[in-house]
C-alpha cells in the first residue's frame, strides 16, 4: 500500500455534483507514484471515467488532482480539450484496473470531447 508522504504521489478523486442536493460526491478516487503530468493526468483519468460510465441524469463531473509538491488542481468535463485522446502508456499504467479496462475495452486511445 501507498503512504501518504510518499515522494512523488499524486492522488485524484473523481467527484459528482447531484443537482437535487447540490453537493459533490466522491464517486471513485486513486493514487500513483507514476511520473506523469498531473493536469494529462487528470484529463486521462476524468474521460475514461466518463467513457466507460456515462452521466444518465445529466449529473457534472470534475477531477480534483493533488500532488505531494503543488496546489490542488481541479478539472471539469467541459475544460477536456475536443477530441482529446491518448496513448501515453505512463498514464494507462497510472490508471487503476476498472479504467484501465475501459481502455481495452475501447480497443484503444479513447477519443473524448467535452462530455458532462
Amino acid at each position: 500500500m501507498i503512504g501518504e508522504n510518499v515522494p512523488g504521489l499524486v492522488r485524484w478523486e473523481i467527484q459528482m455534483h447531484e443537482p437535487c442536493s447540490r453537493v459533490w460526491i466522491c464517486k471513485a478516487h486513486g493514487r500513483t507514484t507514476a511520473v506523469v503530468d498531473p493536469t494529462a493526468l487528470g484529463q486521462t483519468v476524468l474521460a475514461t471515467y466518463l467513457t466507460s460510465r456515462p452521466a444518465p441524469y445529466g449529473e457534472t463531473f470534475r477531477v480534483l488532482v493533488r500532488t505531494d509538491t503543488g496546489s490542488p488542481l481541479t478539472l471539469t468535463a467541459d475544460q477536456l480539450p475536443d477530441g482529446y485522446s491518448t496513448t501515453d502508456p505512463a498514464l494507462h499504467e497510472a490508471l487503476p484496473g476498472y479504467l484501465c479496462n475501459a481502455v481495452t475495452a475501447s480497443g484503444g486511445p479513447l477519443p473524448m470531447g467535452g462530455r458532462t
